[in-house]
Parts: C-alpha cells; sequence; structure tokens
C-alpha cells in the first residue's frame, strides 16, 4: 500500500520538523505534505481538500501528524479518521516522523501505531545532572 504523510501545524513547525528530518535520514520514501495553519486561514479548508484526495485514491493510507491535541489543527484533521485509510497523531515530534518513515513501512495496525506512540514519548525525557554515575546513551 502507498503511503502519504501530511504533517500539520500551527506555524512553521511542520515545515522546520521535515527539514530536519531530511537532514538526518535523506530523502524520504513516502509523498509527504506539510501544512501550516497562519493567521486567516482555517484548518477546515485544508481538511476538505485532504478529504477529496483521500476519497479519491481509497487504496493510499494516510498518517496525518498534528501539533497539538485538542487545537484547531487537529481538531479539523480528526473529521478524518472516519476513513478506513487515515490514522491520526498528536504532539508530533521528530521521534514520531522518523518512526512513521523507518521503523513502519508496512500499513499500520493498532500495534505498530502504539509503537510509533511509544518511540515519540521516547524523545520526551527530563534530563538531571548525576554526580554519582555516567549513563551511557
Amino acid at each position: 500500500m502507498e503511503r502519504k504523510i501530511v504533517l500539520a501545524s500551527h506555524g512553521r513547525l511542520a515545515e522546520g520538523l521535515l527539514d530536519t528530518a531530511k537532514m538526518i535520514i535523506g530523502e524520504i520514501a513516502y509523498d509527504v505534505e506539510v501544512y501550516t495553519l497562519e493567521p486567516g486561514k482555517l484548518a477546515e479548508d485544508f481538511s476538505k481538500e485532504l478529504k477529496t484526495e483521500i476519497l479519491r485514491d481509497p487504496q493510499k493510507e494516510y498518517v496525518i501528524l498534528t501539533d497539538l491535541y485538542g487545537a484547531s489543527v487537529f481538531t479539523a484533521m480528526y473529521s478524518l479518521v472516519v476513513l478506513e485509510n487515515v490514522h491520526l497523531f498528536s504532539g508530533m515530534n521528530l521521534n514520531m516522523l522518523l518512526s512513521v518513515c523507518l521503523e513502519h513501512p508496512g500499513q499500520l495496525d493498532e500495534a505498530a501505531a502504539m509503537k510509533i506512540q511509544a518511540d515519540a514519548r521516547m524523545g520526551a525525557q527530563y534530563i538531571m545532572e548525576s554526580a554519582t554515575e555516567e549513563e551511557d546513551f
């Protein structure tokens, strides 16, 4: 199954995330589209366009990563999860995008989605100085 990744955010976060991912892994094997919500734009307009595209290509898997759970971009994309070939994640970060691109090339199922979520969480760590031991990472 073909895959399209959609990075959707407020402002230019999605653009920066894609740029950083390309810096680390080079060319991405999937079609990637970036949506940036700017003042005066409505995320619902983009989700309507995306829905039309998804309905035209039901054999393609759409993986949508959004920035902030419950915010306007997420809410607009949430309307697409009723479509069987759509997977929606919020709280996007570099670990999440790299996991989607590198670790899960096959069609996503619930186990893969949970692993992507776990990979994303691994990127968020609080690090404090330890005077007694050094940790390898």
